[in-house]
């Protein structure tokens, strides 16, 4: 019903406004804040993965990593009040997630006792694009423009140049960079599953619900690796890559980055990987004495240009 209207000196100026654009304001700035805190925590992952396998089994890295993040994760739902949900919706959005966490991480953790920690991002750093194909290809969504043909292709070169193809600089195994191109693939995809399956469900929750998935996942595989039980405590590095690990990379950013997910497309999400490569590059050379070669750089500049390209196309 139409609400009669006050002459227009008397009528009284809406209160509500200021709250909701402060409330606006907040919102996006709570976002940057998630955005700009997951690149960080990914940028170094890598090395994180790298210090681990220095002196532990990738297998047991892992589960020692899970098996302090989940305490942690149900700490975070005990503190929000929040529940599991175990309709089948739910239970496949955390094995969708699982699919990152539980897959992509074990040949992550694989590759990295062969590449250094700037590869790994640098092979990451593909995933926009992988996200892309995904989409336009598989899912039917938006066709590719000739600028972001443009960029894929100076991705990959950039690519192939920082694992040193064709270069005499850098002797690198083909093993580790395949384990790493399987573990970013597999990350696309977890990504999309989650977004597909939809099952609405708090990032937190979705984020211990993945984690305890993948660490049973990793419970199944410590018989096959008995072997490598490590019998005392590693070194300083490791302990702290562990540490680091289990705290910001499996429940910080990843809390984070569901709340991307359920805020942005997926896509947009993969963004925080232009960043992450360069990033992680400064922290490997820093912090690891890793080799800063010619073809490198060239590469990270090719790949970083290529992602530029892609994602900052607009159609008219």
């Amino acid at each position: 019903m139409k609400q009669p209207s006050l002459p227009q000196e008397h009528t009284p100026m809406p209160q509500y406004q200021p709250t909701v654009t402060s409330s606006a304001r907040s919102l996006r700035f709570v976002t940057v804040g998630q955005f700009i805190a997951v690149v960080m925590i990914w940028s170094l992952t890598p090395l994180a993965a790298v210090w681990t396998v220095a002196e532990l089994h990738w297998a047991w890295g892992l589960f020692i990593r899970f098996s302090l993040a989940i305490p942690i994760a149900l700490l975070c739902m005990l503190y929000f009040r929040l529940s599991f949900h175990y309709d089948i919706k739910s239970m496949l959005s955390y094995c969708a997630g699982a699919i990152g966490l539980f897959g992509s991480m074990t040949f992550c953790y694989i590759g990295a006792t062969e590449v250094p920690s700037a590869i790994i991002s640098i092979i990451y750093g593909i995933s926009p694009i992988l996200s892309g194909l995904m989409s336009t290809f598989i899912l039917g969504k938006d066709r590719f423009h000739w600028i972001q043909w443009l960029g894929l292709g100076l991705a990959l070169l950039g690519m192939c140049l920082a694992i040193g193809l064709g270069s005499s600089e850098i002797q690198m195994s083909n093993f580790g960079i395949m384990c790493e191109i399987i573990a970013m693939v597999l990350y696309v995809i977890s990504t999309f599953a989650v977004g597909m399956v939809g099952a609405n469900i708090h990032p937190i929750t979705q984020t211990a619900g993945s984690t305890i998935v993948s660490w049973l996942g990793y419970l199944c595989l410590l018989p096959i690796f008995w072997a490598y039980l490590p019998h005392q405590l590693p070194n300083i590095h490791t302990s702290l890559a562990v540490l680091y690990s289990a705290f910001f990379s499996s429940v910080l950013a990843m809390i984070f980055y569901y709340a991307l997910i359920k805020k942005l497309k997926p896509t947009t999400v993969l963004l925080i990987t232009i960043m992450t490569p360069v990033l992680a590059t400064l922290w490997g050379t820093w912090l690891n004495q890793e080799h800063l070669s010619s073809h490198l750089l060239l590469g990270l500049i090719l790949l970083c240009s290529g992602l530029f390209l892609y994602t900052h196309y607009r159609r008219g």
